[in-house]
């Protein structure tokens, strides 16, 4: 008994203004038999923007108000924060390439560098908010101690980002 073989067609199309990988099953003689939508995540987009910052206020506001983060910030040395922060860029850039633009960079490489500087912004940024508004982010007396206290919250406050903009 043969195996029906059925191929795949995939094409890119813009389903109320997003970007849709639409993808129909084809039997061998090349008539349609059914299709689905994959949404396409490679454009930046406001929604995209806002469920960045709300992913990374959720770590950073608690984590701005610690005093151990706080003391850790004084204590920590420069070669490790640096390494802190050169992890997290490498972590969750592979992590925005493997699920959003695996198979689709070309094209779209432009919208990958877009999401992860975005990302990073974002996450530093609200960490940057919270601990101003708590009066703990001593630039001007201290600038060493407050990037290291924005490197620090940002360290797990990026992971969150990323993941909440992840799920959609």
């Amino acid at each position: 008994m043969p195996i029906n073989k059925h191929t795949f067609q995939s094409e890119v199309q813009r389903i109320n203004g997003y970007l849709k990988e639409v993808v129909t099953q084809l039997d061998h003689t090349g008539k349609p038999i059914s299709s689905f939508i994959n949404p396409l995540m490679v454009e930046l987009r406001p929604r995209d923007i806002l469920q960045i910052f709300v992913g990374s206020f959720l770590i950073a506001a608690p984590l701005a108000f610690t005093e151990e983060i706080w003391n850790l910030s004084q204590t920590i040395s420069s070669n490790r924060i640096w390494a802190l922060g050169c992890i997290s860029l490498v972590t969750v850039t592979l992590f925005i390439y493997f699920n959003f633009y695996r198979n689709r960079l070309k094209g779209y490489w432009i919208h990958f560098i877009k999401r992860v500087v975005a990302t990073y912004l974002i996450t530093c940024s609200s960490a940057i908010g919270v601990l101003f508004l708590i009066e703990k982010l001593p630039i001007h007396d201290q600038p060493q101690v407050a990037i290291n206290r924005v490197i620090i919250i940002s360290f797990p406050a990026v992971f969150a980002a990323v993941i909440s903009d992840y799920l959609k």
